[in-house]
Formats: structure tokens, sequence, C-alpha cells
């Protein structure tokens, strides 16, 4: 059986197409052949189907075998193109081979052909071999250099000549992990020595006696120096050198920057002592609700270990004291990632029953998935049986009215006249004392607005909003931005309120007049909304931040938006969303949403009045169970 060859034939007579598949076949080929007279039928069988060879005739009627070898050239195939005709000279012949046919062969004599085929066929494969390495060395580099720009770590080398480093050079990596480039370490020999950290020199430099002495030596950790003055971990790898008499002539080292890493290292450290010393009970679970880590503080109020509470979901703890539907409320509430606090009856290792208030914080990734639950738990216990007393004693209430005064006293007497704003605020006391508080701080262009909650009813809740109001009043001018602002407040505020086993959420905004730049953060409250009329549309101002008072340098989120005219921001506290009707039903925040969007046409006084009204429709009562306190601005056209 002979060799398949498939043959693109350009040839006008089929007698003759007929005679070359003969010659092919006595040359022991087995041809698949394809017969064209034009170029239109030539580009289309080169489109169509994948040809070893292609054999032309010179002179074809109305097309010639130069226009035959000019559509293969356009088609960019690399095919062997043999010329075969009766009329053609030795000069035409020679001017076709220097136009790109490989060979050419009189009709009638062809016994040149078998010779021909198979040279050209061998040198196609050797041209197809060759673009095939070409192509894939291409690939090889890109990766290369697609690898190379992905390292950040770099290699360098020291050269030790009779025991003293003679010269040092650093890959290009260098740049990116110190700052400097080798052109500086080859001016300056000493370079390398000066960067590193002077509490790590001798154990660098030590590494060269141990490797002179032949010793095996780990992986090393130490500072360095960047060029821009911030101190960077690297840890460094060697390799040693030796001469064939067993001298150190050189060593080659592995420098990796691993700064992120020992941020988050102790990062993790500071974390996990702050929750260990934390006052509160804290317990961090999975996303599904099972118990990954206890503080001691835990152990202690409920008399269960971390090796018996790991694993576990918190049912242990359960009294059965508790409605079904708090606990359907509560996992309703903290699976659509907002904040749960409420107040639980449980019961002890040792079976006794204790009441403590109780928060779960979702932690969110940064897809806005649930990975976490941070609960913090207080045993009430004492202040349940305090608040009993208090309001058992008609003084006590007396002095409760006169600290709620105080308290209504903080917040602003009227909203400052602002141009191109519309400004309300309003706060609806329960009738016990509680711990909203919400203010607007006029500095320059600057316009800050905060609203907060303490957590409880009592005298000290109330005591620490004076206090919390005091301290923004004297910080905020020093401080640029609601996440400075937030997190001093946190690290002034942290002892008092562990001391008062108390916690604040709040939100804080910063508005600038002139640009209309919004920047937010928020310390577990509920986000301020903002309702731009002409999208139909709000926009949940949140941001990432713990509840102040859980633990010291906490950082918190700084997120910032374009407020446009016509928009309307409201600062509000979970007294209006969790206002419930006789069934047990949250007014939530989808009905505020409407009552916004309803009015949102009406002036920030009368919108305030629309949603005291809602609320009071939606509770079928004139008073509330918690404090209600609402900041409502509008951007006027």
């Amino acid at each position: 059986m002979g060799k398949p060859l498939r043959v693109l034939i350009v040839e006008d007579s089929e007698d003759d197409a007929l005679l070359l598949i003969f010659e092919l076949r006595r040359g022991n080929y087995a041809p698949v052949s394809r017969r064209v007279e034009t170029a239109e039928a030539m580009r289309k069988a080169l489109e169509e189907e994948d040809w070893d060879l292609v054999v032309s005739d010179y002179v074809l009627p109305g097309f010639t075998g130069l226009e035959a070898l000019q559509v293969l050239r356009d088609s960019g195939l690399d095919i062997p193109f043999i010329i075969v005709s009766g009329k053609i000279g030795e000069d035409t012949a020679v001017g076709a081979m220097k136009e790109g046919a490989n060979d050419y062969l009189i009709k009638g004599n062809t016994s040149r052909l078998i010779p021909a085929i198979e040279r050209e066929m061998q040198e196609a494969q050797v041209r197809r071999k060759k673009r095939e390495a070409e192509s894939a060395l291409v690939r090889s580099e890109r990766r290369y250099k697609r690898l190379v720009a992905a390292v950040t770590d770099y290699i360098y080398t020291v050269t030790i000549k009779e025991g003293e480093v003679v010269k040092t050079s650093h890959g290009p990596g260098c740049l990116s992990v110190t700052g400097y480039s080798d052109e500086e370490y080859q001016q300056n020999p000493f370079l390398w020595y000066q960067m590193i950290h002077e509490d790590d020199r001798a154990a660098v430099t030590s590494l060269t006696e141990e490797l002179r002495a032949g010793n095996e030596i780990p992986s090393l950790e130490h500072r360095i120096r960047h060029k821009d003055g911030s101190l960077r971990w690297v840890i460094n790898t060697v390799v040693p050198r030796y001469s064939e008499q067993g001298d150190l002539v050189a060593y080659d080292g592995l420098i990796s920057d691993i700064s992120e890493r020992k941020q988050a290292e102790e990062s993790l450290r500071v974390q996990s002592a702050a929750l260990e010393a934390a006052a509160n009970a804290i317990v961090i679970t999975d996303s599904s609700g099972v118990v990954l880590s206890v503080n001691d503080a835990f152990t202690r109020m409920t008399g269960y270990t971390l090796e018996e509470s790991a694993g576990r979901d918190l049912s242990f703890l359960k009294s059965e004291r508790q409605d079904p539907e708090l606990y359907r409320d509560l996992w309703s509430t903290i699976m659509a990632g907002k904040i749960w606090h409420g107040e639980l009856v449980n019961r002890r290792k040792n079976g006794e029953l204790y009441p403590e208030e109780q928060t779960i914080t979702p932690v969110l990734d940064q897809d806005g998935r649930i990975r976490h639950f941070i609960c913090i738990k207080q045993d009430i216990t004492e202040r349940k049986l305090a608040e009993q007393a208090l309001l058992q004693n008609t003084s006590m209430r007396k002095e409760m009215e006169i600290a709620r005064q105080i308290q209504l006293s903080l917040l602003p007497a009227a909203p400052p006249l602002l141009t191109g704003i519309d400004c309300a605020g309003r706060c609806v006391p329960a009738s016990h004392i509680g711990g909203d508080y919400y203010d607007i701080l006029l500095h320059g262009e600057r316009l800050d607005l905060v609203i907060a909650d303490v957590s409880g009813h009592s005298v000290g809740a109330a005591l620490i909003m004076v206090e919390t109001r005091s301290v923004l009043r004297a910080q905020m001018p020093a401080l640029d931005g609601p996440a400075q602002v937030v997190a001093a407040l946190n690290e002034i505020l942290h002892d008092d309120l562990s001391r008062a086993e108390l916690f604040i959420t709040m939100s804080y905004l910063s508005y600038h007049r002139t640009s209309g730049k919004l920047s937010y953060s928020n310390a577990g409250h509920p986000p301020p909304l903002l309702y731009r009329p002409g999208e139909e549309r709000f926009f949940q101002l949140d941001a990432e931040g713990l509840i102040l008072g859980v633990q010291r340098r906490v950082a918190f989120d700084e997120p910032v938006m374009q407020v446009e005219k016509g928009d309307l921001l409201l600062l509000y506290t979970d007294g209006i969303t969790e206002a419930q009707n006789h069934a047990g039903e949250l007014f939530g925040v989808q009905r505020l949403k409407g009552v916004l969007a309803r009015e949102h046409r009406k002036p920030s006084a009368a919108i305030i009045d629309a949603v005291l009204d809602a609320l009071r429709a939606f509770a079928g009562s004139a008073s509330f169970e918690d404090d209600i306190s609402m900041l409502l601005l509008k951007f006027i056209p």
C-alpha cells in the first residue's frame, strides 16, 4: 500500500491530471487529489481541506501558475508548490522559482517528479518542526517572564575570598523588597549590612561563620530598613558553595518579604490577648453556629471550658424559658448579616439559671458571605436585681427622671441653618432611661453627623453617653475623618465601658459641603439610609467596624460616596426597626424605606413626623418600648 499524499492539482486538462496521479502511484504513493482551474476554486480548496502538495500547470485559460503561487502565499500555508508544464522555458522557470515555487518539471519528462516531491516534503517537515520549536520557545519565554514578574522574592549572591566578603550581587527583585537597586548595592558595598536592623545584625553576620564551619543553618527571619524608612520583615534562606578544597567561596540567598505575615501574626496575638482579657464572655463560632473559641470570662460565667464547648452549638446553654419565636428571630437576623441584640435566660453547667444580655455580630468576608459569628455575653443578674430595686424606690425613680432630662438636654436644641440643606432631628424617649444620642457638629466646610446608642437602659448608660458627648466634642476638631474619630472614641472610652460592662454602637458621618463627598464609619450601629429619589434607590451606609468598648486598637473602614442634590439622608436608632406590633412582628428596615420613599418630598421635620406616625400605627400604641432617635438631612436641589 502506497504512502498517503493529499495533492491539489491546478490544471485545466483532466487527462494531464490523470497522468500526474498515475506517476504518483508508480512512485509508491496513494494520492487523494482535487483538480481546480480558477483562483476562486483554489482558494476554496485551500480553506476546506488540508493538502500536502500543490502541483500547478504554468498556463491555464484565464489563470497562470504564478497567480496560483500567489494564492497559496496569500493563504499563509507552507505547502510545497511544483510547476509541471510543457509551455515554459528555462528563464521562465527560474523566474517562477525566484517567486517561491519549489520546483518545476516539463510535461512528458516527469522522472524527477517523485524525488522532487520527497525532497520538498522533507524540507516542509523540517520547516514545520522549526516553526513549532520557535513557537514553543516563544511560549516558554512568555511563561518565564510571567513567572519572574509574579515573584516578589529575590536571590542574592555573596562572594568570599580568604574568609572575607568581597562582593555582593542582588537579583532584580531586590528593588520591590528593599527599595534599592542592584546598582546602589554595587556603589555602596556596606549597604546590605547597613539596612539590617541593628538588633538583628549579629545573627545575620554569624551566618558566614556557621557556613565556614560547614554547619547546616536554618532559614533566618530578621528585619531590614526599607529605603522609604519603613521596617520590613524578611526570611533569609542561604545555600553555600564550597571549593574543591572544601573552602567556602560563596553563598546564595533567597530573600522573601514576610512583613504581611508578621503583621497578621501580631494582630492575631493582640486580638487573642484582648479576647482573653475582656470582662464579658466572648464566643466565636463558624457560620453554622458551632463554637470555635471561648474566652476565660465565658468559662467563669457558664462553668464550661473551651474543651467542653468547642464543636457544639450554643444550645447546651438553653434554659427552655424562652419562646421559640425569639430564637427564630435571632437566626433570621444574623443570617441576614445583621447584628442581633437581646436578653436571654440561660443555664450554667451547675444547672443554675441566670439572665444574660447578648449581642451577636456576623463577620462577613470580602464577598459578603458570613464566615463567623462573634457573640458577646454579659451576666446581668446583678443588674436585673438592681433595676428591680430602683424601680421600687420612688426617690431613685426621681433621680432616673433627672438623668433622663440631662440626657435629653445633650441633644441639639435646634439644627443649624445650612445653605442647601434642610435638617431636622428628634428623640422620643421611652418611659425608662435610654442611651440614645445624636449630634450635628459644624467645623468649617465639614459637617459631622453622629448617632449612637449605649447598651442597657440605666443611669450608667445615660452617664456614659454624657461622657461620650464630651469626649467627642473635645476630640473631633483634632481628628481627620470618621474612622479616626470612632477609633479614638473606642480607645478613650474602652476602660470606662469595660468597667461599666457596657458598649456603644455608633454611626459617624462627615459631609464636605463644597465637594459633596460623604465619608462614614460604623461601629455595629444600624447603617444610615441614603435615598436617591431620581433613581428610586436606597444606599445602606454600612462599614466594617467593631462595637465600641469590646477591644482596643480596632480598625474602622471609611467608605466614601458622592451625595447628589435631592438625596435624603437618615440616621436612626434600632428603636425604629425593632418596634413590634401585637403579633410580635418587627417594623423593620423595609417599612422604614417605604415611608421615606413615600414622604420624601416633604420637609425634613415632616418626614420624621411621618415615620413616627407610621410606627405608632404599626405598634398600636402612642408610646414605644425603646427610645427612638432620628437625624434627617435633605440636600435641596
